[in-house]
């Protein structure tokens, strides 16, 4: 789809969904950075003036490399904009068939600012270090609000231990489905299982919590996005989940001062510094390291099979063996911090 038609759409639809009798839609611009969905900005005219929104739609089927749901996101997101407390834009409407848009799409305010990402490589050292605290603050707030933030129609784990069961046996079912063995994989899966952390209360987990679903609004605030991963779960997997991605591109705030950090953010949630410490927030890097890496894996066995075709499943070739040897270097890291806290107690 062009931008001209993409334009008429956009303005056929805010008609409908009764933002003013008449819209122009011009400025379409899509945005990169993205691997699942196509993102664009936009600005809109009516009578009493203009706004910039964010048009969030599935891509056509052969052009993604992961498939998540429109309509589970627009709930999640309908409830954060109602409860006012997350920060995050409004989510203004959804074209959840995609009757109007072409394929099921969300639209959300514009945060007017840079990500988080490009704005790290933009500053120094002293910076990174309030930007982490800033960081432990934004995340602990969307942690605070519990399961009861979002609708009932998201799933509910039945236990703490039943929801990291779903990841470890995410690990051993990655390595069954692969086409070749693994053995790597059974490894960490292992590990995981024989080294569990004290149990987290559950609850609203971002799934994708990283430098680049953050932005920087023009008060300087960090604003999240992009929610399509939400669930109830444990809320270390954020944690876990933005060192793994900082190790890819970074700086990683987290580990500047990881002691610092976690009592920060355990100062926002309540949760205790048993609960969440370095330790424990590099078990769960490693335990949610399995999506990602499956999806590697899937891509790049697709490729080799003449299903797919995409540039970025050949890239990501070489982020096979880092991951492993980051992986590794993690547990034994975390071994010897066990080992030193057994002696001194003992």
């Amino acid at each position: 789809m062009n931008n001209d038609e993409m334009c008429r759409r956009l303005e056929s639809f805010l008609v409908a969904v009764g933002l003013a009798p008449t819209v122009d839609v011009d400025e379409l611009t899509v945005l990169t950075g993205g691997y699942s969905l196509y993102t664009a900005r936009f600005r809109a005219t009516t009578a009493t003036g203009s706004a910039t929104y964010v048009v969030r739609a599935d891509p056509p089927g052969d052009a993604a490399l992961t498939h998540t749901d429109r309509v589970h996101e627009w709930r999640v997101l309908e409830a954060l904009t109602a409860n006012g407390t997350v920060p995050m834009p409004n989510a203004r409407w959804a074209d959840t068939t995609g009757e109007h848009l072409g394929s099921p799409a969300i639209i959300l305010d514009l945060v007017d600012g840079p990500q988080l990402l490009g704005h790290l490589q933009t500053v120094g050292a002293a910076e990174h270090r309030a930007v982490a605290l800033q960081l432990a603050d934004t995340i602990g707030a969307v942690h605070r609000l519990g399961a009861a933030a979002v609708p009932d129609t998201v799933e509910r784990p039945a236990t703490w231990d039943a929801y990291v069961d779903t990841y470890i046996n995410g690990w051993r079912e990655l390595e069954a489905s692969h086409p070749e063995r693994l053995p790597f994989i059974r490894w960490v899966a292992a590990w995981l299982d024989g080294h569990r952390p004290p149990p987290a209360p559950l609850t609203l987990v971002h799934g994708e919590f990283q430098a680049g679903n953050l932005m920087l609004d023009s008060h300087g605030q960090m604003q999240v996005i992009d929610w399509e991963y939400a669930h109830i779960g444990d809320p270390r997997v954020d944690l876990g989940w933005f060192q793994i991605c900082a190790a890819f591109s970074p700086p990683d705030l987290i580990g500047l001062d990881p002691v610092g950090f976690c009592r920060r953010y355990c100062d926002v949630t309540g949760l205790s510094e048993e609960i969440v410490n370095p330790l424990t927030v590099g078990w769960f890097a490693i335990l949610g390291g399995y999506k990602s890496f499956g999806g590697l894996l899937q891509g790049m066995a697709a490729m080799a099979a003449g299903q797919n075709h995409l540039l970025t499943s050949a890239y990501l070739v070489s982020a096979m063996p880092f991951t492993h040897r980051l992986w590794r270097e993690s547990v034994r890291g975390m071994e010897m911090a066990l080992a030193a806290q057994m002696e001194a107690v003992s």
